[in-house]
C-alpha cells in the first residue's frame, strides 16, 4: 500500500491559527503607500494592473481607496518578488529594494506579502 506524507502541520486548523494550503495556491496583499509614483490606483491606471494580476489569480479585490490589493492565486511558480517587480514596473519606474518591495523611482512603494492568516486581511 502506499504511504501518503502529510504537508500541512499536525491539527492545522486550531493550534497553528496560520493558513492551510492544499493546492497551488495562496493570498497574496499588494499595498501601495508613500508619494509619487506610488498613486493610489484609479479607473485610468488599474486596468494594466489588475490584467497583470488577472493572469495568475483566481479571485482578486481592489481595496476601494485604490491603495491594497488582495489576490488569491498561482503560487507554484511565483513569489513576492516575482510579482512585486511586474506589477511595480506597470505602476512606475523603480526597482526591487527588499523581498517583495518595489521602490519607486519618484518615491513611495509596492509591498507584495503572503500573509499567514486571513483574518488580518
Amino acid at each position: 500500500m502506499a504511504s501518503v506524507t502529510r504537508v500541512n502541520p499536525v491539527n492545522p486548523v486550531i493550534a497553528t491559527a496560520l493558513v492551510q494550503k492544499t493546492f497551488q495556491q495562496t493570498v497574496f496583499k499588494y499595498v501601495l503607500s508613500g508619494g509619487g509614483g506610488a498613486i493610489a490606483l484609479v479607473a485610468a491606471t488599474a486596468p494594466p494592473v489588475t490584467d497583470e494580476i488577472g493572469t495568475t489569480s483566481s479571485v482578486f479585490q481592489v481595496k476601494s481607496d485604490g491603495l491594497a490589493i488582495i489576490t488569491y492565486g498561482d503560487r507554484h511558480a511565483l513569489d513576492v518578488n516575482t510579482l512585486a517587480t511586474r506589477v511595480g514596473r506597470i505602476i512606475g519606474a523603480g526597482s526591487l529594494t527588499g523581498t517583495g518591495v518595489w521602490t519607486f523611482t519618484a518615491t513611495g512603494t509596492l509591498t507584495v506579502t503572503e500573509p499567514t492568516t486571513l483574518f488580518a486581511l
